[in-house]
């Protein structure tokens, strides 16, 4: 059984506070971020750090070497706990959150999204972080419900079947687009793609800046 790491027996807890800036402009802003997390600290006493990573995207944990330090030192024992104002600064792809989740559990530091309640150093903490993740694999379900919706609507309208593909064909690149408009990430797609065994045109597994590209020209094909 895994035991987890235990808060400091003196002195405050050294917490990472995580400041995502995105490039969409209705995204909570820094300084909102910084604020609620330096508010919390001051409510229990926190010894807080702000890592900023400035611009990045949510939706995966690729490509954020600011980030990637901050979970080396939350791995080397640097820091104790791992906080962000709200959980989509972090992800929102319910695999990473899943991931940290148990890296921390592994690692045995702590992970606190304010928005949510989560906080995995306790009992109620933990179950929020569970019930958060059920919910957003539910989130996902949905999702996927609706893309073989319009997959079957494509089906119907064209005569065309899914299958390993010797090309890309179009229904192949229908199914992206429509994943991608019903929120799926690029990782989800090439996840989704690759389970199938459905290939490339060079015969190679997809991966999520090949979903990309192919969801960008299909999407600039269709408004043209």
């Amino acid at each position: 059984m895994t035991t987890r790491r235990k808060r400091p027996a003196s002195g405050p807890l050294r917490v990472l506070g995580y400041v995502r800036v995105s490039t969409d402009k209705q995204e909570v802003g820094p300084e909102v971020q910084v604020a609620a997390l330096r508010a919390e600290a001051a409510r229990h006493g926190w010894d807080l750090e702000i890592h900023r990573e400035d611009p990045a995207s949510a939706k995966s944990l690729d490509g954020r070497p600011v980030l990637a330090t901050v979970l080396a030192d939350l791995k080397s024992h640097r820091a104790d706990a791992l906080a962000v104002s709200k959980l989509d600064r972090l992800s929102r792809n319910v695999a990473d959150f899943a991931a940290i989740l148990e890296i921390s559990n592994k690692q045995r530091w702590t992970f606190i999204a304010l928005d949510l309640n989560v906080d995995t150093s306790t009992t109620t903490g933990r179950a929020m972080a569970q019930v958060t993740c059920v919910f957003a694999e539910m989130e996902r379900s949905r999702i996927g419900e609706r893309t073989r919706e319009g997959m079957a609507k494509i089906k119907a309208e064209t005569g065309k079947h899914m299958g390993r593909p010797a090309a890309l064909e179009v229904d192949v690149m229908a199914r992206i687009a429509l994943e991608r408009a019903a929120g799926a990430t690029y990782t989800a797609i090439a996840a989704g793609l690759n389970t199938e065994g459905i290939t490339t045109p060079t015969r190679r597994p997809w991966t999520p800046q090949r979903v990309r590209g192919v969801a960008v020209s299909e999407t600039a094909r269709t408004l043209a």
